[in-house]
């Protein structure tokens, strides 16, 4: 019986924390494991010599594409096509726009008119279509608008509205015709 009393004080009891020899090996543990995760990180991460090679690579691949194209570079012939041919803006709308926030208990007043620029050639294709899907249209607009944050309306240059908008009524127009949103009057007031 004295062998059965002596026996229990060695386990541990059930309510006894574990000691500091397992939190230092759990720390070994993860310590191993993050090593092993940078070593193999370091080994597919290139080096500075070999990064260098590759921006030598594609600068010279681009020179060879400007030359191929006459001097210029894809994003540039296409920037200076849209230039030479000629925009024509296009009316778009006058919107008053008023929203509540139950949240914050605002009221947001938004004044705007809107123009579009299409290019000259594919104004013709553009009335009928902006014609027929007028309302549709006015609709993409007030709500972008309405769930635009007060940040995005403070935006100086507007674009993430403008972007949106754009995207919105060319999906709305079917083809992409609008080329850009000017906002020739624009003001907002949070109350």
């Amino acid at each position: 019986m004295a062998a059965n009393e002596t026996a229990q004080p060695a386990e541990n009891p059930p309510g006894k924390k574990p000691g500091m020899m397992t939190f230092v090996k759990a720390l070994a543990f993860v310590s191993v494991i993050v090593l092993l995760e940078v070593t193999g990180a370091s080994m597919i991460i290139p080096t500075a010599e070999e990064t260098a090679k590759i921006a030598e690579e594609l600068a010279s691949a681009d020179l060879t594409q400007a030359a191929e194209t006459g001097g210029e570079t894809v994003e540039e012939s296409e920037t200076e096509s849209l230039a030479s041919s000629e925009m024509k803006e296009v009316e778009l709308g006058m919107f008053h726009i008023l929203t509540y926030n139950p949240e914050t208990g605002s009221r947001l007043n938004v004044d705007l008119e809107l123009f579009g620029t299409v290019l000259a050639d594919e104004e013709d294709d553009f009335f009928p279509l902006y014609e027929a899907n007028q309302r549709r249209i006015r609709e993409q607009i007030l709500i972008t608008v309405r769930s635009a944050d007060v940040t995005d309306l403070s935006d100086a240059g507007l674009g993430l509205i403008k972007r949106k908008i754009l995207e919105k009524t060319n999906r709305a127009l079917g083809r992409p015709l609008l080329h850009e949103a000017i906002f020739s009057k624009f003001s907002f007031e949070e109350r």
